[in-house]
């Protein structure tokens, strides 16, 4: 099995971007038969954030000031070539760390890469507020990831699960982790930034002793 380490956080646009094209790398592998696991790395691109929700765009608009509204045309277009699509005007900012929470829980039941897809959209598409208990629980059932076992808190702050994410989060930033998304292929070199789908296909690919074809 080839195995990919992606860290990323659910409200990082460049992390939405970065998780559709490891996904579709990591399948176009897996259609020649060579199995793919990959592990999601939490980060917290706002660790202060509340969970409370507040309209995105205006929070962009008071740090970037006029620039916002280019920024956000710009983030728009990028993802648009990747069959994403943004809705500034829905999205509301908030904290993720539930979010992460609900990830670690799919994880342990293979569903990872469903329920981070699902946050995603959530969140860009939608206009979700991705924090909300009662949105996580139902992007959970819809992915088919049970929550029953971990009892009514599997998604509190207070547990030993919460406690784990906790000190994921610490590790990754006393390792030097500078933001989202960062790759790691089979431990390969680390990889910052978006990468392109065929240099994450390549990396599988070189990994599982194939020839990757040419960039088209």
């Amino acid at each position: 099995m080839v195995k990919a380490d992606m860290v990323l956080d659910v409200v990082c646009v460049h992390s939405y971007i970065g998780y559709t094209r490891l996904v579709r790398a990591a399948n176009r592998l897996r259609a020649h038969g060579t199995a793919v696991g990959i592990t999601f790395r939490p980060y917290e691109i706002a660790p202060a954030a509340s969970d409370s929700p507040q309209p995105l765009m205006p929070l962009l608009e008071r740090a970037l000031g006029p620039y916002a509204a280019q920024q956000t045309e710009l983030f728009t277009w990028q993802a648009a070539r990747d069959g994403l699509e943004l809705r500034y005007d829905l999205a509301v900012a908030t904290g993720t760390f539930r979010a992460h929470l609900l990830i670690a829980r799919a994880a342990e039941q293979g569903r990872a890469e469903a329920v981070v897809e699902r946050l995603f959209r959530a969140h860009f598409g939608e206009g979700e507020h991705i924090a909300a208990e009662e949105v996580l629980r139902d992007v959970a059932e819809e992915c088919g990831v049970d929550l029953a076992p971990y009892g009514p808190g599997a998604l509190a702050r207070t547990s030993p699960a919460a406690e784990e994410l906790r000190g994921e989060l610490h590790r990754l930033r006393h390792h030097g982790v500078p933001g989202a998304p960062v790759f790691r292929i089979a431990g390969g070199p680390v990889l910052l930034g978006v990468q392109t789908e065929h240099a994450l296909y390549e990396a599988m690919a070189r990994a599982a002793g194939r020839t990757a074809p040419a960039a088209p």
